[in-house]
């Protein structure tokens, strides 16, 4: 008889939904409390599970943040992959730039940010963040290129999608403290300085 209650079929695929249960409870504790704040008692509450079933797959707060970081990589990297609308045929450079901007949306870089500025002062976690960033950058680097289309191919490309990051997760962290940005024009200006680097108008 085929299984139709609608849960996992088997012990392995609970187990992984329980495992990504805790782990988006982590990350929204991390949105919501902070890095400090995301403690396993914290943890356990949000994902409304027992202390048993959270120390039978994470034993230590180290463990669990380690594999948080791991799964927010993963769900930054799919959050790059779910942008599929098709390029315009003009002002390609200025809908990369603002779909590029929309990769800040949202808590998936409000996570990101709490364990960036917790990595300045544990090195544990610095070490484990790191080479996650790498992965997801180079991911990001794939992905804008594709948004950037034959701009890509300038030999400033590189330059250019750093400098826009760089300037764009600084305008997402001071939206994430509360400082007000005018959106529109800082996708004006970073459209701008990406024509000055590539040498391609925007229309």
């Amino acid at each position: 008889m085929a299984h139709t209650s609608g849960r996992p079929a088997t012990r392995s695929q609970r187990s992984a939904v329980m495992r990504r249960q805790i782990l988006e409870a982590t990350i929204a504790s991390l949105v919501d409390k902070g890095y400090g704040g995301t403690t396993t008692l914290e943890v356990q509450q949000r994902a409304g599970i027992s202390r048993g079933a959270l120390l039978h797959h994470y034993s230590s707060r180290t463990e669990l943040i380690v594999a948080a970081v791991e799964h927010l990589m993963r769900e930054r990297i799919t959050g790059l992959q779910r942008v599929t609308e098709p390029p315009p045929d003009e002002d390609r450079l200025a809908w990369a730039v603002r779909t590029l901007w929309n990769v800040f949306e949202g808590g998936l870089f409000s996570a990101s940010l709490e364990l960036w500025l917790a990595a300045r002062n544990d090195p544990g976690l610095r070490a484990v963040l790191l080479p996650q960033e790498r992965l997801f950058g180079a991911a990001a680097h794939e992905w804008a290129a594709g948004l950037f289309g034959p701009s890509a191919s300038h030999p400033r490309f590189a330059l250019c999608l750093g400098v826009l990051l760089d300037a764009m997760r600084g305008a997402a962290a001071r939206r994430v403290l509360g400082s007000p940005s005018s959106d529109e024009q800082l996708l004006t200006e970073w459209t701008l300085m990406a024509e000055q680097f590539l040498g391609t108008p925007s229309a």
